[in-house]
């Protein structure tokens, strides 16, 4: 089983309050969640409204599939346009044996 973890940090600079970000928040997490079906939430820079950073966790049988499946993610949360895309972070994690 191949485990992918990744970050993304996000800047929205047409936020004026915490209210804006967490409506822009949303809108990407259950956007994200309906689409590709994996665990995401905010979890970082809380208290910041014009900054906010996601992970998300994505589960394969192949290397492979897991990087594309985040590469496919970073590319769908930048195409909704609620926010600029500042970083991200991916690790893979292998349990047991890869096929």
């Amino acid at each position: 089983m191949i485990v992918g973890i990744s970050t993304i940090e996000i800047f929205f600079p047409e936020n004026q309050s915490l209210k804006d970000k967490r409506q822009a928040l949303k809108k990407i997490v259950e956007k994200t969640r309906t689409k590709f079906s994996i665990s995401i939430m905010e979890i970082n820079q809380n208290n910041l409204w014009q900054r906010a950073q996601i992970g998300f966790s994505v589960v394969g049988v192949k290397r492979d599939h897991v990087y594309r499946m985040i590469d496919n993610v970073h590319e769908y949360v930048e195409s909704l346009y609620i926010g600029t895309i500042i970083d991200t972070k991916t690790e893979i994690i292998v349990m047991g044996n890869e096929i």
